[in-house]
């Protein structure tokens, strides 16, 4: 796992884990810099050492938010204990805890053929799919700097990972929003896994559905 702590000289402290293939780059235009920001990334390894001992005490106010792969890798964190005791507010967006199940997340035959075709050509293919459906023209995002070999390593571990689908207890998120455009994670996945859950928000967008919103701050909002 990759920690980026971006120091705004904020009080406030937003989380973010985010989803597979992402960095910081690719939200940055999102920031409004009202609060420092620990971003977490890249689950070719979860070690969650870093996030136990991270110093949270300057800090008066903890914000969550996970996107995608994130809200697995956010619900993990919260399994081995690793996430500060007093959240604020926490969003989970376009994931579930069972990122690679055929009810709850991506259809593993899908998951594998990604896998096994992985290059520069299908992670091209990606961004575009992730950027479909997304109210802006022409929408994007910076590119990521990651290597091939990473991303493959990163989606071997999710799939090992996230074998085991745990329903009956994890981190409660505050707010959900479900992305019913969505050609990355399925909406119908989304829906199905958060079906009681007494807050959603259900947008008619794609799986990026950061340019509904303009800013974290809004996200948070929701």
């Amino acid at each position: 796992m990759r920690f980026h702590h971006i120091n705004h000289d904020k009080t406030r402290l937003l989380l973010f884990f985010g989803g597979f293939y992402t960095d910081y780059n690719c939200f940055e235009e999102f920031d409004t810099k009202t609060s420092d920001i620990l971003f977490i990334n890249d689950y070719s390894k979860m070690d969650f050492d870093e996030l136990q001992y991270f110093d949270f005490t300057p800090y008066t106010e903890v914000n969550l938010i996970a996107y995608s792969y994130g809200v697995w890798a956010a619900n993990r964190a919260y399994l081995s204990k690793s996430l500060p005791l007093d959240i604020n507010k926490s969003v989970a967006i376009s994931g579930t805890f069972c990122p690679v199940h055929p009810l709850f997340g991506i259809n593993p035959k899908v998951y594998n053929i990604m896998l096994n075709a992985l290059s520069v050509q299908t992670i091209v293919n990606f961004e575009r799919n992730m950027l479909a459906n997304c109210n802006k023209d022409n929408p994007d995002i910076t590119h990521v700097e990651r290597t091939i070999e990473n991303l493959r390593e990163e989606l071997i571990n999710i799939k090992a990972q996230s074998s085991e689908c745990r329903m009956e207890y994890g981190f409660s998120f505050d707010t959900v929003i479900l992305t019913k455009n969505d050609k990355i994670f399925p909406f119908k996945a989304q829906e199905a896994f958060f079906e009681k859950h007494p807050n959603k928000v259900i947008l008619e967008t794609g799986h990026f559905p950061f340019f509904e919103f303009k800013t974290l701050d809004n996200i948070l909002e929701a």
